[in-house]
């Protein structure tokens, strides 16, 4: 019997995983987080460990890809 490996993303999603699902590096990702007011909010669970829920993350990407449309239309 073989061993099923689960794939999925991360509920919470820490800056190097954000960065490399985003698809920019952490500079990009830190300047959003302090002009965009669409993008998400960081959560913080100590003074070192900060991350974002994938839920959000993919939330602010379709608002983005609708924004698009709506742009070129």
């Amino acid at each position: 019997m073989q061993k099923q490996v689960n794939q999925t993303a991360p509920a919470i999603m820490r800056p190097k995983d954000a960065c490399a699902y985003l698809g920019f590096g952490r500079t990009k990702l830190h300047e959003l987080h302090e002009t965009d007011r669409t993008f998400p909010r960081k959560i913080r669970f100590s003074s070192r460990v900060v991350g974002w829920r994938k839920a959000d993350l993919d939330a602010w990407l379709e608002l983005k890809a609708r924004q698009a449309k709506g742009a070129a239309a």
